[in-house]
């Protein structure tokens, strides 16, 4: 098994929806939370969370598939993207 170190920024998305992130790792964050997004998980109030554009700004759209993701990953769903989310969303094993 090949192991990639990689250094990740925490990003808090908190209050994407009122002021939108922008930066490389948003990048990031989007492309893996598609990978987990082809699941077909649904958002809170129950419909399709539809793939996130990787334009690297995060909105609400990007803080909506992230906390589904920490919810399906028994992750504190805090809106935060730390360490431990990270690695998760990396591994995609859960």
């Amino acid at each position: 098994m090949t192991q990639v170190a990689v250094n990740l920024k925490t990003i808090d998305l908190r209050k994407a929806e009122l002021h939108s992130i922008a930066g490389d790792d948003i990048k990031t964050l989007q492309a893996l939370l598609n990978l987990f997004l082809t699941a077909g998980d649904v958002g809170e109030d129950g419909t399709p969370i539809s793939p996130l554009i990787l334009d690297a700004t995060a909105g609400a759209n990007t803080k909506e598939a992230l906390l589904a993701f920490q919810t399906a990953a028994h992750l504190a769903k805090d809106a935060v993207v730390g360490p431990l989310t990270w690695r998760k969303l990396i591994e995609q094993d859960f």
